[in-house]
């Protein structure tokens, strides 16, 4: 099993490592271990992240052009 970090994430979908803290938090994924400091997931992690922080962008898109068209 091949575990990453939270930078390991972050640094694979090219976004900020908060919007991974903040994604892994809200989603509840649990870490599978500890180094030192340092929160282990396993690589599934990356999909569930990448998952939820998509789902957040469509949401707010929609929000947004919904908002535009009640002007």
């Amino acid at each position: 099993m091949n575990l990453v970090t939270t930078g390991d994430i972050a640094q694979r979908l090219k976004v900020d490592r908060d919007a991974v803290s903040y994604a892994l938090r809200k989603g509840r994924i649990q870490p599978v271990g500890k180094a030192g400091l340092v929160r282990l997931f396993p690589e599934t992690a990356l999909l569930a992240v990448q998952d939820f922080l998509n789902s957040k962008r469509r949401h707010s898109t929609n929000t947004v052009s919904t908002q535009g068209a009640n002007r």
